[in-house]
Parts: C-alpha cells; structure tokens; sequence
C-alpha cells in the first residue's frame, strides 16, 4: 500500500472517531470525504492555503444552516463542537503515541 493510501485509511479512521464524538453519522462524514478533500486541494492550491480548512468550516456551517432554515447558528454552538472535536483529536494523538 502506498503512502498515500495509508494516509487516507488513517483519515478515514481519524474521521470516524471525530464524527462519532460529535454524534454525527461515520457514513455521511466518510460519504463527503472525497467531496470536501477535493474542495479544500482547490481552495490550498488554487486560491489561498490558509482559507481551506476554514472553507470546510463554511460549508459545514451551512449545512447545518439548510438543515434547519429558521435557525441561524450560534457561535457558541460551533464552539461547542470545537471542544468536542479537540477532545477526540487529543484521544487519537494519545492512541498514535
């Protein structure tokens, strides 16, 4: 296998541990993989590096936003999910070391 490959079966892997402590569907999150690396590899290389995570970011945002039109999304909600999402990247970091 290559590098590569072994960089995306450990995405895949990291991803679903992420998604599951954020109580989202592992499917839907692997499902939009491809989609989302292909967008951000767009935004990295073709606009402005920096702004790639953050246009995931976005796109999550309003995705959620459709989800449920009358109801804007609170910072502290995104931050939330933040805390979440950093507490289950401490966890993989540990589980790696």
């Amino acid at each position: 296998m290559s590098k590569d490959s072994n960089e995306l079966v450990e995405a895949r892997l990291f991803l679903t541990t992420v998604a599951q402590h954020l109580d989202l569907d592992p499917k839907t999150v692997q499902d939009a993989m491809p989609f989302l690396l292909g967008m951000t590899k767009n935004v990295a290389h073709k606009a402005i590096r920096p702004a790639a995570p953050l246009t995931a970011f976005l796109v999550g945002l309003a995705t959620a936003q459709a989800s449920d039109s009358k109801t804007s999304i609170d910072v502290e909600v995104v931050r939330a999910q933040i805390v979440k999402a950093e507490a289950a990247i401490e966890e993989w970091i540990s589980e790696q070391n």
